[in-house]
């Protein structure tokens, strides 16, 4: 099993305003069909496909960059 890096409130928080910048805000959308169909009371969905790039991965994505050092930045990115 690998290490699990879990990463500290702090670390959230700071992601957080950073993505916020380049991110919108989602809506939660209740799914009554997969509450049945999963047994469970309630369930959430989270469409990130809502985001301007479609995807939850502009959010990963734009922390990555911006976690660049000078050097890296300057190489560009693929």
């Amino acid at each position: 099993m690998s290490d699990l890096l879990v990463p500290s409130l702090d670390h959230l928080k700071q992601a957080y305003a950073v993505t916020s910048r380049a991110t919108q805000i989602t809506p939660l959308l209740e799914s009554a069909v997969l509450a049945r169909e999963t047994g469970a009371a309630r369930v959430f969905i989270k469409p990130e496909s809502l985001q301007w790039a479609g995807s939850f991965k502009v959010r990963g994505a734009y922390w990555r960059l911006k976690q660049l050092s000078t050097e890296e930045a300057r190489k560009g990115v693929v």
